[in-house]
């Protein structure tokens, strides 16, 4: 039990501490300059695709693998002719959230449920991994049918905890 307390504590030290950066100055390292992984270094993930011009259940790609403390961007796209509802609930659950982009609008939020796409269209996530697991995510009322998919976040030493407890979603 200690070892995942440890593993969070060192996750969220990461998010408040000084954390050195590729291209970061050794002049701004010595002003006690903060970065936070939500915004520099972000690691771009593959965009998450729901739908195709021939199948509304498509949904690529099925699995990703994070970090710990990595801060990422993860573009979201539905396909125009179906209604897709993002949702991941146990995963958001578990992440820190610093915005979601849609357009030229940004939403900064706590917490977040799902995204919907009533016709289509994009929105980007950025956020930090926080807890190693192995969380699913999918599109509302499709999952039934196979519209799943599953992200694995490992710790620091290259492993995930078992999947956490599913809880209402």
């Amino acid at each position: 039990m200690a070892m995942p307390r440890l593993i969070i504590l060192v996750a969220v030290a990461s998010l408040f501490g000084t954390i050195a950066s590729p291209g970061a100055s050794a002049e701004g390292s010595k002003q006690g300059q903060i970065l936070d992984p939500a915004v520099h270094g972000l690691k771009r993930l593959e965009p998450l695709r729901f739908g195709s011009e021939t199948d509304s259940s498509y949904l690529e790609p099925r699995e990703y693998r994070l970090k710990v403390g990595q801060g990422y961007r993860w573009k979201i796209e539905a396909t125009p002719g179906a209604e897709y509802a993002f949702v991941a609930p146990a995963f958001f659950r578990n992440i820190w959230i610093r915005k979601v982009e849609v357009g030229e609008v940004e939403i900064k939020s706590a917490t977040l449920d799902e995204l919907e796409f009533e016709n289509g269209g994009e929105a980007e996530l950025f956020f930090v991994a926080i807890r190693p697991g192995t969380y699913e995510y999918g599109s509302r009322g499709m999952m039934e049918r196979g519209v799943v998919g599953k992200i694995i976040v490992e710790s620091g030493d290259g492993t995930a905890e078992a999947e956490p407890p599913k809880q209402g979603g």
